[in-house]
C-alpha cells in the first residue's frame, strides 16, 4: 500500500487508489478523502509540463452550483511516482459516472425532457455563474461530462483547469474562430465559444453518437465557413423542430446572431421562435485563386492566404487582388480595414520585399478581424501565445514561430480592427507592446524565456536545476537552490537563463540594475560571474525573508575562492578567507557579499600589492646599475673584483628582491 500524500494538512491523497473513470486527458485520478469531515474527493495530480489555469482555479472558489466540478483545494505534493513534485487540484467526485463511459462512441440517445431538465438546465446556470466571474470553460465536450446523482438525472459538466482553454478540444465542438488557430493557440474564448460547444454536444447528446474523427481538418474548416458550421455538423441528422430552433441558435457562425444564455433560459421557459435560417457568408461576384485553390468569400480568402503566407505576398501586391478586393467583393467594411491595417494601395506597394510575410498577416487581418492572427503559419488568438511557447519551448519550430509573431508586431494592427473593447485586451496588448525590446535582448533574463514568464503568468520555472521541484514563486527559489545545492553532482552554478528570467518577470524588485551585470562577458574580474549570481540571489534572499541556507552558502565559499585568492597581501588575504567562512555559518548569502561589496579593502590590497611592485622596480634597477659600473673596472684585479663583486651583488640582489616581496605580503 503506497503511503497517503496529504495536501495543505487537509486532503488524504492515496496513490494506490486510481481512478481512471475520471482521468482528464492532462491528469490522473486518485482517491481522495476530506480529513475535516470524512468526505470521499477526487485528486487530479496533473501532468507538470501542461499549464494549468491558475487564474481560473482562484475564480471558481466557492462556487456554489454542484453541476461543474469544482475545484476545493489546489497546491503542489512529493509524487513518489514520478520523483517529482506535481501540481495536484482536489475536486467533486460525480456521483453517476461518465455519460460517455470508456472508450464508448456511442451511448442511447437523451429524450428531449432528459436534454431540457437533465443537462440545460442545470448547464445554463452553471454558465451565468461562470460568466459573472468572467471566466469561461472552454473543455464543454461529451466525453467530459458526468451524470452527478447515482440515478443519473442530471448531468454537469467534468473539469476546465487542468490544461489552456480548448486545447482537448476537438475543432466540430469549437467555434469557428476557435477552430481556425493552433490548437495550443485558441486562447481563452468567450461565454459565445462555451455556448457554441454546449450546441456540439447537445447534439451528440440528442443522436446518442460522437463526431467522427475529421480526415482532413482544414478541408473541413473551409466547409464550415461556406456552408456554415450548422449544416457541416449536423447534416442529414433528423431532428425534431424544437431542437433545430436551439441548434441553430447555438451553431451559428456569428457570434453576433448566436444564442446567448438569456436566449437559452427563455427556450426553456418556454419560448418557442420560427429557427433561424443560416446565414452563409456573402460571395464575390468572382472567386479569387489562393495557392491552386478558388476561394468565394472573404473569410475563405483570409483564411487561404494564411495557410499561404509564403506565396501569398506576390499575390496581395497584384492587381489582381486589389480588384478582387475593390471590385469584386463589394464589401467596403473590409476595404476600410485592410486599408487601415496596410496603409492602403500606396502601403502595400510600398511594403520592402523582405516583409512579405508581415504584409499578408496584416491583410489577412483587414480580411477578417475576428479570425485568429495568422503570421508564417502559426495562427493564434493572443491570449494562446503564451500556452503555445509554454507547452512546447524545448521545440526549435514552436520557437522560431512565436518569436516570428512577436517580432512582427502584428498585435497592434489587429486591435485596431476590433470592434470589441475588453479591459483584458488592453492589457494583453500593453504585455505585448513591451515583448519584442525583452525578446532582442540576448543575456540572461531576457530573450524568448522572459517571454515565456511574461506571457504565463502561474507556470512554474523551467530551469533544469529545479524544475522538478515546480517552482511557482520567487519565494520558493531560494530553498529549492539549497535542495540542490545538498546534492552531490551540482551545476557549475546557481544560475541559468531561464532562473534569471522568472525571477525578472515574477519579481518588481529584479530589475536591469541585477540581471544587466548576468551577461556582461567584458568585465574580467576574478570570480565576477559568481559575484553577479549572489549579489541577485541575495536580494531574492531578503526579499523573501527565507531562513538561513548552508548549503548555498558554502557553495558561494567555493564558487568565490579566485576572488578571494586574487587578494595578494597574505595577511589580507586570510582575514577575507576567514570572514567568508564565518558569513557562510549564518546562511545569509547577504552576509557573504558584504565581504566581496568592499571595495576598501580590495583598494588597499590592490594599492599595496603596486606599491611593492614599485620598489621591486627600483630595487632591479640599482642591482642593473652596480653590475654596470663593477663591468668598467680595467685591471685583473679589477676583473678579479669585478667577478668578487657580480657574485657579491647577485646575492645582495636576490635577498633585497626576496625581502622587499616578504616584506610586503607578510
Amino acid at each position: 500500500m503506497a503511503d497517503l500524500v496529504t495536501l495543505n494538512d487537509r486532503y488524504d491523497i492515496d496513490p494506490g487508489q486510481p481512478l481512471p473513470d475520471y482521468d482528464s486527458p492532462s491528469a490522473k485520478a486518485y482517491a481522495c478523502r476530506d480529513t475535516s469531515n470524512n468526505s470521499e474527493m477526487l485528486a487530479l495530480v496533473c501532468d507538470p509540463k501542461i499549464p494549468i489555469r491558475v487564474e481560473a482555479i482562484n475564480a471558481l472558489r466557492g462556487f456554489p452550483n454542484h453541476n461543474l466540478m469544482r475545484v476545493h483545494e489546489h497546491g503542489v505534493v512529493n509524487w513518489a511516482m514520478t520523483g517529482r513534485r506535481m501540481p495536484v487540484l482536489v475536486m467533486d467526485r460525480p456521483r453517476g459516472g461518465r455519460v460517455f463511459a470508456g472508450d464508448s462512441q456511442s451511448i442511447e440517445a437523451f429524450a428531449d425532457e432528459e436534454l431540457s431538465r437533465g443537462f440545460l438546465t442545470p448547464l445554463v446556470s452553471t454558465m451565468r455563474e461562470m460568466s459573472q466571474r468572467g471566466i469561461t470553460h472552454r473543455n464543454i465536450r461529451p466525453d467530459n461530462l458526468f451524470y452527478s446523482d447515482t440515478n443519473r438525472r442530471s448531468v454537469m459538466l467534468g473539469e476546465c483547469v487542468t490544461c489552456p482553454p480548448g486545447l482537448n478540444q476537438p475543432n466540430s465542438f469549437e467555434s469557428l474562430e476557435c477552430a481556425m488557430a493552433d490548437r495550443t493557440a485558441r486562447g481563452d474564448g468567450s461565454v459565445l465559444d462555451d455556448l457554441f460547444s454546449v450546441g456540439a454536444t447537445l447534439l451528440c447528446l440528442l443522436t446518442g453518437r460522437l463526431p467522427a474523427e475529421e480526415a482532413d481538418p482544414q478541408r473541413m474548416i473551409f466547409d464550415r465557413i461556406n456552408f456554415g458550421s450548422y449544416a457541416c455538423l449536423v447534416g442529414g441528422t433528423r431532428l425534431q423542430m424544437n431542437m433545430v430552433e436551439v441548434l441553430r441558435g447555438l451553431l451559428t457562425d456569428d457570434p453576433r446572431e448566436r444564442w446567448t444564455i438569456r436566449d437559452v433560459e427563455l427556450w426553456l421557459g418556454g419560448r418557442r421562435l420560427t429557427p433561424k435560417q443560416v446565414k452563409l457568408p456573402q460571395k464575390a461576384a468572382r472567386p479569387l485563386m489562393v495557392g491552386g485553390g478558388t476561394y468565394e468569400n472573404v473569410r475563405s480568402v483570409a483564411h487561404a492566404i494564411g495557410r499561404n503566407w509564403s506565396t501569398a505576398g506576390e499575390l496581395v501586391r497584384g492587381q489582381d487582388f486589389d480588384n478582387w478586393l475593390r471590385r469584386s467583393l463589394g464589401n467596403e467594411n473590409v476595404v476600410e480595414a485592410v486599408n487601415k491595417v496596410t496603409g492602403g494601395p500606396n502601403g502595400i506597394q510600398s511594403a520592402p520585399a523582405e516583409e512579405d510575410a508581415r504584409l499578408v498577416t496584416r491583410v489577412a487581418i483587414g480580411l477578417d478581424p475576428a479570425a485568429p492572427i495568422r503570421h508564417k503559419g502559426f495562427s493564434a488568438h493572443i491570449s494562446g501565445v503564451g500556452p503555445t511557447l509554454a507547452l512546447d519551448f524545448n521545440n526549435d519550430a514552436t520557437r522560431q514561430k512565436v518569436a516570428a509573431f512577436i517580432g512582427s508586431r502584428s498585435v497592434g494592427p489587429w486591435m485596431s480592427v476590433q470592434t470589441r473593447s475588453k479591459q483584458d485586451l488592453l492589457e494583453l496588448f500593453s504585455k505585448f507592446d513591451k515583448l519584442p525590446t525583452l525578446l532582442n535582448s540576448s543575456g540572461p533574463g531576457y530573450g524568448l524565456e522572459r517571454v515565456l514568464y511574461e506571457l504565463n503568468e502561474d507556470i512554474h520555472c523551467m530551469s533544469s536545476m529545479i524544475e522538478h521541484l515546480y517552482v511557482t514563486e520567487p519565494a520558493e527559489v531560494i530553498p529549492a537552490l539549497e535542495a540542490v545545492a545538498q546534492q552531490d553532482r551540482r551545476p557549475p552554478i546557481p544560475m541559468d537563463r531561464h532562473l534569471a528570467a522568472f525571477l525578472g518577470a515574477r519579481s518588481t524588485d529584479i530589475d536591469d540594475r541585477l540581471l544587466r551585470p548576468l551577461g556582461n562577458s567584458s568585465d574580467t574580474r576574478p570570480a565576477i560571474d559568481a559575484l553577479n549570481v549572489l549579489r541577485l540571489l541575495a536580494r531574492i534572499q531578503t526579499l523573501s525573508r527565507n531562513g538561513p541556507m548552508p548549503g548555498l552558502s558554502h557553495w558561494f565559499v567555493e564558487l568565490m575562492k579566485p576572488a578571494v585568492n586574487a587578494f595578494h597581501n597574505l595577511k589580507a588575504r586570510a582575514v577575507v578567507e576567514n570572514s567568508v567562512m564565518k558569513a557562510s555559518e549564518s546562511g545569509q548569502l547577504g552576509e557573504i557579499l558584504k565581504i566581496f561589496d568592499d571595495q576598501r579593502s580590495q583598494q588597499r590590497d590592490q594599492q599595496g600589492y603596486q606599491r611593492a611592485q614599485q620598489e621591486f622596480t627600483q630595487c632591479a634597477i640599482q642591482i642593473a646599475q652596480m653590475n654596470l659600473d663593477l663591468q668598467n673596472k680595467d685591471s685583473l684585479a679589477a676583473e678579479v673584483g669585478e667577478q668578487a663583486a657580480a657574485v657579491v651583488s647577485g646575492v645582495l640582489g636576490s635577498v633585497g628582491t626576496t625581502a622587499i616581496v616578504i616584506l610586503y605580503l607578510v
